[in-house]
């Protein structure tokens, strides 16, 4: 029975603050369809304000979307966005879910999580690589 969806999001924005950053990706879960749950990403500061671009969407059974998000959140927190923004209503948003990591060390490491292999693995962003822990 699918339990969720654990999805990579590219922003599609073309505000410069958020516009020049490399492999900036969101990393979020949906119980619903993410085409869905993006819908109104423009107007949203969870999403930069910005239309976005779906990359990858994790179609996930009998596993709590939420558990797996959160773990992707903990390998990956050393390179979470450090940005405010905005919204339309004037508060100031710290969008918690973007991270600056390469598509592709998204998808290693949910294949390492969902293995078992990531407990001996950590996130070094200077190689912007899982690296086996010392």
């Amino acid at each position: 029975m699918e339990s969720g969806h654990v999805y990579v999001l590219e922003s599609l924005s073309d505000d410069p603050q958020i516009a020049g950053i490399q492999d900036l990706h969101k990393i979020g879960f949906s119980t619903t369809k993410v085409e869905t749950r993006i819908k109104n990403a423009a107007n949203s500061p969870t999403y930069l304000m910005a239309p976005v671009k779906v990359l990858a969407d994790y179609r996930l059974y009998n596993v709590r979307a939420s558990w797996l998000e959160h773990l992707l959140h903990r390998v990956f927190a050393e390179v979470r966005l450090d940005l405010t923004q905005v919204d339309q209503t004037g508060r100031d948003y710290d969008p918690a879910e973007w991270f600056q990591v390469p598509l592709e060390t998204i998808n290693k490491a949910v294949a390492m999580i969902m293995s078992g292999e990531i407990t001996d693995f950590v996130y070094n962003s200077e190689l912007k690589q899982l690296v086996y822990r010392t």
